[in-house]
C-alpha cells in the first residue's frame, strides 16, 4: 500500500514517514501547496491514501480536496488538523475526506485508522473495481481509467481488456480468445481479433499506462504491467 503524506512541518512530516515505514507502507512525503497542485495535475502515480494536514504554510487545503476526489477516485483521505471542533470536521468531512483526526494525535490512533481506511478500500476494490498497476476497471459503471484520465472502449475491446486483466501474464492462442469474447461465431480467417486488438492498444497507449497487450507471433497475446 502506498501513502503520501501532505505536511509542510518537517518534523511531522519525517515522524509519520519514518513511523509509517516501519508498517511496511511505501511512503511519499510532498511538503508545500504548489508541489501538492503539481502532483495532482501529472498523477505519477496513485496513492492508496493521502494523509492530508488542513494547512499549508497560510494555504488552506480544504481548497484542494473536491480536485483530489474527483481526480483520485480510489484515493482514500485522512485530514490532519489543529482545528478539532465538531462544526469544523463535519464541514471537512462533508466534502468527501474519508477521515479527521486532530492535532496533537496518538501515533497508534493514526495508524489504527490508517488500516481501517486501507481495509474499506480493499474491500471496495475486491468487490468492484480490478487494479492492474496504474489501470483501474470499475466493473460496476464498466468505464476504465488510467492517472485520471477516461478510457473510451467499444463492447469487445472492453471484454478483452477484462479477461486479460483478469488473468495477467496468460498467454492466450487468437483461437483460444476468439472463442472467449466472439463464443466461435466467427470465420476462424476472420481478423476481428487482430483489429480489436490494434485499437485497444492504441487507446492504452494514448492513455499512457503502463498495462500492454504483448504478442508473439505462433505463441499468442498476453498482458504486463
Amino acid at each position: 500500500m502506498r501513502i503520501l503524506i501532505v505536511e509542510d512541518d518537517e518534523k511531522v512530516g519525517s515522524y509519520l514517514k519514518e513511523n509509517l515505514q516501519r508498517e511496511n507502507y511505501i511512503m511519499d512525503l510532498i511538503p508545500n501547496f504548489v508541489e501538492v497542485q503539481t502532483f495532482l495535475n501529472e498523477r505519477p502515480y496513485r496513492p492508496d491514501l493521502i494523509i492530508l494536514d488542513r494547512l499549508l504554510g497560510h494555504q488552506d487545503t480544504k481548497s484542494l480536496i473536491s480536485e483530489i476526489k474527483q481526480r483520485l477516485p480510489e484515493t482514500r483521505i485522512l485530514c490532519l488538523s489543529a482545528v478539532n471542533s465538531p462544526s469544523e470536521k463535519a464541514s471537512i468531512l462533508d466534502l468527501g475526506v474519508d477521515d479527521y483526526l486532530g492535532k496533537p494525535f496518538s501515533l497508534v490512533e493514526l495508524q489504527a485508522r490508517i488500516r481501517a481506511l486501507l481495509r474499506r478500500k480493499e474491500d471496495v476494490q475486491q468487490n468492484f473495481y480490478l487494479t492492474i498497476g496504474d489501470l483501474i476497471i470499475d466493473l460496476k459503471t464498466r468505464s476504465v481509467s488510467s492517472k485520471g484520465r477516461k478510457i473510451e472502449l467499444k463492447n469487445k475491446e472492453y471484454a478483452l481488456l477484462i479477461n486479460f486483466a483478469q488473468n495477467v501474464n496468460r498467454v492466450y492462442s487468437k483461437y483460444q480468445l476468439l472463442d472467449i469474447i466472439w463464443e466461435a461465431n466467427l470465420d476462424l480467417q476472420s481478423n476481428v481479433l487482430e483489429v480489436t486488438i490494434m485499437n485497444l492498444r492504441k487507446k492504452l497507449e494514448e492513455s499512457q499506462t503502463a498495462a500492454k497487450i504483448h504478442s508473439k507471433r505462433n505463441v499468442g497475446y498476453w498482458f504486463e504491467t
